[in-house]
């Protein structure tokens, strides 16, 4: 039996960030001072979009996300209009009116924010990768506490997860190839397994937290079944196929009416799993292999056929599975980099994007 090693955190927990709590301000601003940037709201799976970046204020003063980059966006497993974002430089932001405002805790209000998770149980406890470190709120947004600090100043956290079925179970991953997990809602933490490379993505089975996947930029796709204990290669079997392009994976997405679908976005394109990734089959697309860039993806929680992707300068968007895709022009110049279907309301897409240089 594999040995792991237990990090305890006694005085991290008392390294407690203080902010304002969550103020209403009036607001005098419309949804843009002029980026491009920021959030974008589809009401009709992605035909049209809406910028949303609106930052309530006092006074004159005008505000707005619309210059920010969006690497991560998270929803309230219970609120469906409760939405949180993570820039790459400018912190958390997060909306309760379904993003036509948007609020910022003082002390998360610089820095890269890569991922972030929401309790199922409680709507106030949140997670966020902050950089090096997690941080945690259990009073919403009032208070952030560190929850995980990586020693490493040079490492950055690259996703955090909780389970839907146990809340305490946390998950989160490093850029250095680290996946450690908590069982008691993060005071302390246990090493699971270290990777050759960066983890892009970690991701649990909606019906079962035990099954976990991690996709890592150029060690493939493992998933575990037995909650860190043991890990499976998933990728030789695909990369038999497709050649070892397969293994610079960018994304990761799972099924949640069909927990057994994983798709994965890679430099080859998108491949597709429907029994947990033990076999693969590719999913047709409008460009050739090799030849697009996808840089985020994302499932209909409620129906696995309806997939989306972004790229550079198009959204695709299909409802039978990959068999048809209808690509649109994005809606700004801007690369998607972060996607989100609304858990209520599969009608409603949420897209943040980044200006690359």
């Amino acid at each position: 039996m594999r040995r792991t090693s237990v990090i305890l955190l006694p005085l991290l927990g008392s390294l407690i960030f203080f902010g304002v709590g969550c103020v209403s301000f009036s607001s005098n601003g419309g949804s843009s001072v002029g980026g491009e940037g920021g959030i974008f709201k589809s009401s009709d799976r992605g035909d049209s979009w809406t910028q949303k970046s609106a930052i309530p204020t006092v006074g004159d003063e005008v505000r707005s996300i619309s210059t920010f980059d969006i690497v991560a966006i998270a929803q309230d497993p219970q609120v469906a209009d409760a939405v949180y974002i993570g820039t790459v430089n400018d912190g958390l932001f997060y909306t309760y009116d379904g993003g036509e405002s948007w609020q910022q805790p003082a002390q998360v209000s610089k820095g890269r924010v890569s991922s972030i998770a929401v309790s199922s149980k409680n709507k106030c406890v949140v997670f966020a990768a902050y950089s090096n470190r997690l941080i945690r709120t259990e009073d919403c947004s009032r208070t952030w506490e560190v929850s995980y600090l990586d020693p490493r100043q040079e490492r950055s956290l690259t996703s955090v997860q909780v389970d839907r079925a146990d809340p305490n179970q946390v998950w989160v991953a490093t850029d250095g190839g680290d996946v450690l997990r908590s069982s008691d809602g993060g005071r302390s933490w246990s090493s699971v397994r270290t990777f050759k490379s960066s983890v892009v993505e970690i991701a649990l089975v909606a019906s079962d937290g035990r099954r976990i996947f991690a996709a890592t930029k150029s060690d493939g796709i493992w998933r575990s079944d037995d909650a860190g204990a043991t890990w499976k290669y998933l990728s030789e079997a695909h990369k038999k196929e497709f050649s070892s392009s397969t293994e610079l994976v960018t994304d990761l997405a799972l099924g949640v009416s069909d927990p057994a679908v994983v798709i994965v976005a890679s430099r080859y394109g998108l491949l597709r799993s429907r029994d947990y990734g033990d076999n693969w089959e590719k999913i047709p697309m409008l460009t050739p292999p090799k030849s697009t860039t996808v840089y985020t993806l994302a499932v209909d929680p409620k129906d696995s056929s309806y997939i989306y992707y972004g790229t550079a300068t198009t959204f695709y968007s299909t409802s039978n599975g990959g068999i048809n895709w209808v690509p649109k022009t994005m809606p700004t110049t801007r690369t998607a980099t972060a996607l989100m279907v609304d858990n209520m309301n599969s009608t409603v897409l949420y897209m943040g994007v980044t200006k690359f240089k």
